[in-house]
C-alpha cells in the first residue's frame, strides 16, 4: 500500500475505507479488496498511470462496470483502473474498405455507443445481456456475444482496429487486414485466439495482455423492423427439438436470435414481467427477426407466424395448445420488454446467488456449448446429472448457437463445490463433442481450472508465451485465464 501511495499517489486514489470503494471489490460472483483504485479522466493520464506501474512493479487490472461472472474485473494484487470518464466517441461513421466505421474510447457505455451510431442510421451488433451495464471496452476484452450472435457473431466479427497500452507503456494501434465479417461467427473456446489476427489476441484476451484504450468498430446498415416471439413448450426435449427445427429454417425465418429458457428460468420471467402474461409450468423459446428487404412487416409477419405455427405443430405433442399463448413484440417498447424480461433471468440468479453467498454458497454458472446437433443428447445427459446434485438451477441463453448458460444455486460450501465438479464434467464432455468450455463470459479468475479441458499442453504453453511476450512481467490482471 506505501509504495503504491508513494508511486501513484498524484492521482485521484480511492483507499480502502473511502466512500464509493466498495463497489469496486465486487463482481457478479467474486469479491476482492484492491490496494487501490484510479479513475484516469484523459487517456495521457491513463497512459501515466500504466507506465508507473510498470517501472514499480505494481498490477493492474483494467475494470469496467464489473458485470462479470468470473471474478476478472476485480482484484486483491496491486490496483484497479477503472476507463468509466474515457467515455467519448471519437469520429463520425465513415466509409472504409470493409463498410462503414467509427472510433470511441473504450470506457463509453455500450448503450450509449449504440445509440450514437443508430442515430446516425448505423448499427453495431454486439448486444450481451447486460447491454445497458457495461462499457464498449468490456465487451471487447471478453469478446461478448449476446441474443443476436446466433446471426451477426460476436464482438470479434465488429472490431477493425484496436489501440492499447503495450508492455513499455506506449499507446500501440493494431489495424485488421482481414475483413472482420468473413471471420467465422463462432463461439469462444477459451483463451487466447492464436490463428488470426495480432488484434484478435487482445479480443478475449480478458485484460490479460494490456489495457484497450480505443475501439474501431464495423458499422452495418441500420436493419429492417424486427420481430420478435416468444412461444412456450411443456416438455423440455420437445423445445429443445423445435429449436432444431428453427435452426433448419434459419433463412426462410430470417431468425437472427434463438433463445431458449426452462421452466425456472421462465417463471423467473412470469415473476417480473406485468406487461405480457407467461403460463404456469413451462420452458420457453425466444425468436427474433428481422424483415427481408421487399417485403412490408405486415406482409412478412404473416409468412413468418405460418410457418413458425406448422414447426410448432410439428413439433410439440405435448399441450400443443399453448401455442395460442406465444407472444409477438412489434414496435419498440415490445421489442425492449422482450430484451429486458430476457435479462430478468440472469438477474434473478444473481440475487439469489447474494443470499446463497451469506452461507458458503452463491451460484455455479456455466456457458459451455456443443454444435446443436448434440444438444438434445448433452442436455438429457446434463439433466440426468443435475438430479443428482438435488440443488435448484435453471438454464437459459444462446440455444441456437448450442450455447446454454446453466446455473446451479448451492447455499453451503459443500454444495458449491458438488456444483463445480458437475460444471466440469459439462465442460469436458461439451469439448468432446466438438464445443467448447467457455463461449462468451471466459475464464476470469474463478475458471482457470477450464484451459486444459479445451487445450492440450502445447496450446496452452503457446499462450503463456504470448502472455510472457506481451506482458514479460505478469502486471496486466494478474489471475484472469492463467492458474
Amino acid at each position: 500500500m506505501n509504495k503504491i501511495v508513494s508511486a501513484l499517489g498524484k492521482f485521484s486514489l480511492l483507499l480502502p475505507g473511502m466512500p464509493g470503494f466498495e463497489a469496486f471489490e465486487r463482481d457478479v460472483v467474486l469479491k476482492l479488496t484492491p490496494e487501490a483504485v484510479l479513475r484516469p479522466h484523459t487517456k495521457m493520464e491513463l497512459l501515466e498511470i500504466v507506465k508507473i506501474c510498470q517501472k514499480e512493479k505494481i498490477p493492474y487490472t483494467a475494470t469496467a462496470c464489473r458485470t462479470s461472472v468470473t471474478g476478472a474485473s476485480v482484484s486483491d494484487r496491486g490496483i484497479l483502473i477503472s476507463l468509466e470518464k474515457l467515455n467519448r466517441v471519437l469520429t463520425r461513421p465513415e466509409p472504409h474498405r470493409y463498410g462503414m466505421s467509427v472510433q470511441a474510447e473504450a470506457g463509453i457505455m455500450l448503450k450509449d455507443f449504440q445509440k450514437a451510431v443508430e442515430d446516425k442510421g448505423y448499427f453495431y451488433p454486439p448486444d450481451p445481456t447486460s447491454w445497458e451495464e457495461i462499457q464498449l471496452g468490456g465487451s471487447v476484452a471478453t469478446n461478448a456475444t449476446g441474443e443476436n450472435s446466433y446471426h451477426y457473431g460476436s464482438s470479434r466479427n465488429y472490431i477493425l482496429g484496436l489501440e492499447y497500452i503495450d508492455k513499455n507503456g506506449n499507446l500501440v494501434w493494431l489495424e485488421r487486414n482481414l475483413n472482420p465479417l468473413n471471420l467465422p461467427k463462432q463461439k469462444n473456446l477459451a483463451g487466447y485466439s492464436l490463428e488470426l489476427e495480432p488484434l484478435d489476441l487482445l479480443i478475449g484476451s480478458e485484460g490479460t495482455l494490456g489495457i484497450i484504450t480505443e475501439i474501431k468498430a464495423l458499422l452495418l446498415p441500420k436493419p429492417n423492423a424486427f420481430l420478435s416471439l416468444m412461444l412456450f413448450v411443456k416438455n423440455e426435449t420437445e423445445a429443445l427439438r423445435l429449436a432444431q427445427r428453427l435452426d433448419q429454417h434459419k433463412q426462410s425465418l430470417h431468425l437472427i436470435c434463438l433463445e431458449y429458457m426452462d421452466e425456472p428460468a421462465t417463471q423467473f420471467i412470469k415473476k417480473r414481467s406485468s406487461r405480457f402474461f407467461v403460463p404456469q409450468g413451462c420452458s420457453s423459446l425466444y425468436i427474433k427477426t428481422e424483415t427481408p428487404e421487399g417485403k412490408t412487416v405486415e406482409e412478412f409477419e404473416d409468412e413468418f407466424l405460418q410457418l413458425v405455427c406448422e414447426l410448432y405443430s410439428q413439433s410439440i405433442s405435448m399441450s400443443p395448445e399453448l401455442i395460442d399463448h406465444s407472444i409477438l413484440a412489434k414496435d419498440y417498447l415490445e421489442l425492449l420488454e422482450f430484451r429486458r424480461m430476457r435479462h430478468h433471468v440472469p438477474a434473478t440468479i444473481n440475487e439469489i446467488s447474494v443470499v446463497n453467498q451469506k452461507t458458503g454458497g452463491g451460484k455455479v454458472s456455466s456457458d459451455w456449448w456443443v454444435p446443436i446437433e448434440h444438444l438434445v443428447e448433452h442436455f438429457a445427459w446434463m439433466r440426468e446429472e443435475i438430479k443428482k446434485l438435488n440443488l435448484p438451477s435453471a438454464i437459459f441463453g444462446h440455444i441456437g448457437n448450442g450455447h446454454p448458460h446453466v446455473n446451479i444455486m448451492p447455499k453451503t460450501a459443500e454444495e458449491k463445490q458438488a456444483s463445480i465438479e458437475f460444471t466440469k464434467k459439462c465442460m469436458l464432455r461439451a469439448a468432446s463433442l466438438g464445443g467448447g468450455v467457455c463461449g462468451e463470459h471466459g475464464l476470469g479468475k474463478i475458471k482457470t481450472w477450464a484451459l486444459p479441458l479445451q487445450w492440450d499442453q502445447v496450446s496452452i504453453d503457446k499462450m503463456k508465451s504470448v502472455k510472457a511476450e506481451w506482458d514479460p512481467e505478469g502486471l496486466a490482471a494478474p489471475g484472469n485465464i492463467f492458474v
